[in-house]
């Protein structure tokens, strides 16, 4: 009976040594990153997909790590902070931030990459909207269902902003005059289900084409996407068309901005990192485009378009390499 109870004793004081050790590994941090910090965005949109095919490709080259974030709006600042040595960013994103942050004005770039695209998400079969009064024949109280059919005709009403589209969002209302009321939502679910609700007339969500966010929608979903239709009013702006199958949208005029890989302007080993990782990617770009990767990689025309962006300069020169060989005379 005394083993019996001693065995117990001990199957127990394990248990609880290895449930003690198990919880402390569980609350223990994560273990520092001892390479390149990389600031992407919410897993599963643009960005992160396009980074795992960067650490792919270049991961034994570079070791890199992945800093979640909202999107560029939040890459830039950390860049600037220190909390990523990379980012990936829209150039419209830079062009505007570095106006009040001297450390953003003096990124530089790695690379040229794909495009982000402006999603605007509208209720497929449209939102009620109660007269206020007699108007347009209706009176106060009737009610009249709103079907968004394009950009256009948002002006005036509600949008559900999400990451880069509230910067974006700005902009297009200030340079068109739309009078857009933008309400910032912290996420893409969030901001769905408002639209869905009726709570907002459209929802504006920047991501890399296929966005990680629409790509698995069915026509049931109760959204579909709208056209983008005004001017740009900025040369840096195109207009592209992007397709979503499962919401049956097909060549759907969309905003596209182009992004650029950032970094910050380091001289010393960093540097030499950076400059290693920029080989790679150009060296295996072509393997990006023609293999099994995002479809981001085919977007690439040129990896030197980096618009206004000032491209990384490298590790700086040591003495002896800028020191000058000695001169021998002629006799």
């Amino acid at each position: 009976m005394k083993k019996v109870f001693m065995g117990a004793m001990t199957v127990a004081m394990l248990m609880a040594t290895t449930g003690a050790m198990a919880a402390k590994a569980e609350d223990a941090p994560a273990a520092a990153c001892t390479g390149l910090k990389v600031a992407t965005g919410p897993a599963g949109k643009g960005y992160s997909a396009v980074f795992k095919d960067v650490k792919a490709v270049c991961g034994a080259t570079v070791q890199l790590c992945e800093v979640n974030t909202n999107g560029a709006v939040d890459n830039l600042p950390a860049l600037s902070t220190k909390e990523a040595d990379i980012g990936f960013a829209t150039v419209d994103t830079w062009a505007k931030m570095k106006q009040g942050d001297e450390n953003i004005a003096g990124l530089q770039a790695i690379m040229g990459l794909n495009f982000n695209y402006l999603h605007v998400v509208v209720a497929s079969r449209g939102f009620e909207v109660q007269a206020p009064a007699t108007w347009g024949g209706m009176v106060k109280g009737d009610k009249s269902t709103v079907v968004i059919q394009k950009f256009s005709e948002l002006r005036g009403r509600k949008v559900a902003a999400v990451g880069s589209g509230q910067l974006l969002g700005r902009v297009i209302d200030k340079q068109g005059g739309y009078n857009l009321q933008i309400v910032d939502v912290e996420t893409d679910a969030q901001a769905l289900d408002m639209v869905k609700k009726g709570q907002v007339a459209a929802v504006f969500t920047v991501s890399g084409w296929p966005s990680g966010v629409l790509r698995g929608l069915k026509q049931d979903a109760g959204v579909t996407l709208v056209p983008f239709d005004v001017p740009t009013g900025d040369p840096i702006y195109q207009v592209r068309q992007v397709s979503y199958k499962g919401l049956g949208v097909f060549n759907n005029n969309a905003l596209a901005i182009p992004n650029v890989l950032f970094t910050r302007p380091f001289k010393g080993e960093k540097a030499a990192e950076v400059s290693k990782l920029r080989s790679c990617l150009r060296e295996k770009l072509e393997i990006l485009k023609e293999g099994d990767f995002a479809p981001a990689w085919n977007e690439i025309k040129s990896a030197d378009n980096t618009f206004d962006v000032p491209k990384f300069a490298g590790p700086a020169a040591s003495p002896a390499a800028t020191a000058q060989a000695p001169t021998v005379k002629k006799k």
